[in-house]
């Protein structure tokens, strides 16, 4: 999803004169698809759409999540060790679920008014787990104990003594909390839960309150290798639905709305059936050239629900879902041909080109353990001297759309000083490589056409590897 971004925001009109659709026309749509023997769908722009790859059940997945945390939970004490956190306390509230919760104990609807769940380093015990949560699960129970205080009749524990004993048993020196982050995913700790934690753990507690931030990140961006093929499948189902949106079988020419791609979405998501959410708005940009006026509407982020599609558009569909505890998030273009076009021109093909331009410096220039910084300007020493205008906004991605880790931001092509918040590049992280490219387009007068893209990649040891191949033409609509 796009981040904040200097956008021209202009007025659209939209003209209804050619709202109707022929009978012919409609057939000449469905004629424009034609089935492969695989499932597969061939449009008439060249496209070959795989079929959508067989996603987990929601029972699936959370069985492949429980075993994944097993993993997780053989990593977690090196990680607290590295961050020196001898206690972390993640509190989950209800209605407000902290977002480290379903990834550091089994992704369960939890509804207690607090649960309290805390990881201590055990030294030669090693790392040991304790909750308040009184319904715990077989599942639950193998990765958390019960606050070491008796329960009462409804098999409940007096949070507030069970988390002294803990302090007093293994007298941590540091108390990780989810507070001095940037980010709803290590700054999430509410202002009550705060004040219950220092109350509970006391006065000689109180001086020993780390952020949990770093640990957080770490954890959040370390990935498994056997979580990447699974991945890749939600990435594919991804592109698939995104280059389905963006052909005749969404898209009318003077019919369809900027609504109804983004309502198309959704529902191809939900008819998935395997529990799969938008995590963000889905929404579509709009750049429309007038040849009879030498006009152009610019990037419009995002169209106004009630536009029409015109021939002659530029369409930018922005889209991701959350699916197996992981979000995707992805970007693409197409072009509404004109009465008697049959591609686009020249100089679209070039603005597009630039864009793969700029994904590959991102790509290429990239390593494991270099700062995000550092990765910003080996990128944008790629791109020195091109003859358009690159602008970089890559974040991580992972257990969130926008997840924790380093920024490969250089904003209009502009690198910047250092950054406040900075952090290393991990090996098999994942990264949402996203960056627009804005070109001067001779046809249309020396005008700008800004191409934005977003592709899901991971991290290797001599770059990024894309999870689909990235676009490298244009998305064509009759």
């Amino acid at each position: 999803m796009k981040h904040t971004h200097s956008i021209l925001r202009a007025a659209v009109v939209v003209t209804t004169a050619a709202i109707g659709i022929s009978m012919a026309a409609q057939g000449r749509t469905r004629a424009d698809t034609a089935p492969g023997p695989d499932g597969s769908t061939r449009l008439f722009d060249g496209r070959v759409i795989p079929p959508l790859p067989k996603l987990l059940s929601v029972r699936e997945q959370y069985e492949l999540r429980v075993k994944w945390l097993e993993r997780k939970h053989e990593a977690l004490l090196p990680m607290m060790r590295r961050h020196g956190v001898g206690m972390w306390i993640v509190v989950n509230e209800e209605f407000r679920n902290d977002p480290v919760t379903e990834y550091v104990v089994p992704p369960l609807s939890y509804v207690s008014r607090r649960d309290v769940i805390t990881f201590i380093d055990g030294g030669a015990e090693g790392l040991k787990g304790f909750s308040n949560y009184w319904r715990p699960t077989a599942d639950y129970a193998r990765f958390v104990k019960p606050l070491p205080v008796p329960a009462d009749a409804r098999g409940q524990r007096d949070t507030r003594l069970g988390l002294q004993r803990v302090f007093e048993q293994y007298k941590p020196k540091t108390v990780a909390l989810a507070i001095g982050g940037h980010r709803g995913q290590d700054s999430g700790l509410s202002r009550d839960s705060h004040q219950f934690l220092l109350d509970a753990l006391g006065p000689d507690a109180q001086s020993r309150i780390v952020p949990a931030a770093p640990l957080i990140e770490e954890y959040f961006d370390t990935r498994l290798p056997d979580e990447l093929e699974y991945y890749r499948a939600a990435v594919l189902a991804t592109d698939i639905i995104a280059q389905r949106a963006l052909s005749n079988e969404v898209i009318t020419p003077g019919k369809t709305r900027a609504a109804d791609i983004k309502w198309f979405y959704n529902d191809q998501i939900a008819r998935l059936g395997v529990g799969a959410t938008p995590w963000f708005e889905i929404h579509v940009a709009v750049q429309r050239f007038d040849p009879s006026t030498g006009d152009v509407i610019p990037y419009v982020h995002p169209a106004p629900d009630d536009l029409v599609f015109q021939r002659g558009d530029v369409i930018h569909l922005d889209c991701g879902f959350n699916y197996l505890g992981f979000a995707t998030d992805w970007q693409k273009v197409g072009y509404i041909l004109r009465e008697g076009e049959t591609d686009v021109t020249p100089g679209m093909k070039q603005a597009l080109k630039n864009g793969n331009i700029t994904q590959d410096a991102i790509r290429t220039a990239s390593r494991p353990g270099m700062t995000g910084y550092e990765a910003t300007q080996a990128a944008m020493k790629e791109l020195k001297g091109v003859a358009f205008l690159p602008s970089l906004y890559s974040h991580p991605i992972g257990y969130q759309g926008h997840g924790l880790g380093p920024s490969i931001n250089a904003r209009d092509g502009v690198l910047g000083g250092k950054p406040e918040r900075d952090s290393v590049l991990r090996l098999g992280s994942y990264r949402s490589i996203e960056l627009s490219a804005t070109t001067a387009v001779p046809e249309w007068n020396g005008k700008k056409l800004l191409i934005p893209f977003e592709d899901d990649a991971h991290l290797t040891e001599k770059g990024y590897e894309w999870f689909r191949p990235p676009q490298t033409s244009w998305y064509l609509i009759r």
